[in-house]
């Protein structure tokens, strides 16, 4: 997997460009837009109103999704944030722990925890973060 990021040293944060976006503390996840057709995955991030006033609202994209979970309940509940970013092996199911970054390969899956301890699981070809303009 290419991306254009990394995962930030807690797991809390995508750094882009020696910028930080601090996905757990100052953003509040929106939801998902699949294109199954195009093998298309987008997560939808918004600036928290109460500590992320001042941050733009970021897309996460997924080109190319050769793999993709999301856990028994994603979606049937409202989410609103994200616990923490990771790695997992394809082969691990042990969803407790996550890889960092450094222990990362390019074969790992990504893993997005929510809060409730729901879950998108992911492999793709090409990963990017996209700041979109304030409205």
């Amino acid at each position: 997997m290419q991306k254009s990021f990394k995962i930030g040293k807690g797991g809390n944060d995508i750094i882009k460009a020696d910028k930080a976006y601090d996905l757990h503390n100052l953003y509040d996840f929106v939801g998902v837009i699949l294109k199954t057709k195009d093998r298309y995955l987008q997560l939808l991030f918004s600036p928290n109103s109460e500590y992320g006033e001042k941050e733009p609202p970021v897309l996460l994209n997924f080109e190319d999704v050769d793999y993709l979970e999301f856990s028994p309940d994603f979606g049937t509940r409202t989410l609103s944030g994200l616990a923490e970013i990771g790695y997992k092996n394809p082969e691990d199911r042990d969803d407790d722990w996550l890889l960092n970054e450094e222990q990362a390969a390019s074969g790992d899956h990504l893993f997005f925890r929510m809060d409730g301890d729901e879950f998108v699981r992911l492999h793709c070809r090409y990963a990017d973060l996209i700041e979109e303009a304030k409205e």
